[in-house]
């Protein structure tokens, strides 16, 4: 049976591409929100199911860091967790677990990969080209790695706007034992609005800090 993406995973992943939360009540985990379940400490997240741990993209000290928004969704066969900064307004981070019952070799990678293409085509009424394909190492297993371009129109809603920009996608895919991660990054071609210095190089330090649990969740 196909694993779909659950209502409020497609409301987490869409919101952040149209907006940035404002920041606020700035507590001791010195960021713009605390209201998290899972645990962060001096820039390293552990989702609070335990199915993953990760740097931050955004480092401690920094601008991005302390206006960084962490938006969380757990379900007992889903869940996802959401990286922005309103210092990187188009720069999004989301790691989208599936823990246990896994389908067969390359089924949940197909299912997975054809339903962000279709929201974001969607959503933009604009198509994803392909960049590159290839293998990458996460985690200690083998993952599938791939970058898409896509043109963003002007948009506005809710009184906010935004310009037009050419963006890309960096998708990871790996399952190691009963669980699966979907790594879905975005960001803004460099000369495009919106870029900001040192994205490439926070991509690289966000995927090969990333650690998946092995041990069944469910």
């Amino acid at each position: 049976m196909p694993r779909l993406l659950a209502p409020a995973l497609i409301t987490l992943l869409l919101s952040a591409c149209a907006s940035q939360q404002n920041a606020n009540d700035a507590t001791t985990t010195g960021i713009a929100n605390s209201l998290i379940s899972g645990e962060l400490e001096h820039g390293h997240y552990r989702a609070a199911d335990d199915s993953f741990a990760v740097d931050t993209p955004f480092r401690p000290g920094s601008e991005a860091y302390a206006s960084m928004h962490i938006a969380e969704s757990f379900d007992i066969s889903e869940s996802q967790v959401l990286f922005t900064s309103s210092a990187a307004p188009v720069e999004v981070y989301r790691v989208h677990l599936f823990k246990g019952n896994l389908p067969a070799e390359g089924e949940l990678y197909r299912q997975a990969t054809a339903q962000y293409f279709q929201l974001f085509e969607e959503r933009y009424g604009t198509t994803l080209e392909p960049i590159t394909l290839q293998d990458h190492q996460i985690s200690g297993v083998s993952a599938t790695s791939a970058t898409f371009g896509q043109y963003i129109p002007a948009r506005s809603a809710l009184g906010m706007s935004a310009d037009a920009v050419d963006i890309w996608h960096s998708y990871y895919y790996l399952e190691r034992g009963d669980n699966a991660a979907f790594i879905w990054i975005n960001r803004p071609q460099p000369d495009q609005p919106g870029a900001t210095a040192g994205a490439e190089e926070r991509i690289d330090a966000f995927i090969n800090s990333f650690e998946l649990t092995s041990k069944p969740l469910r």
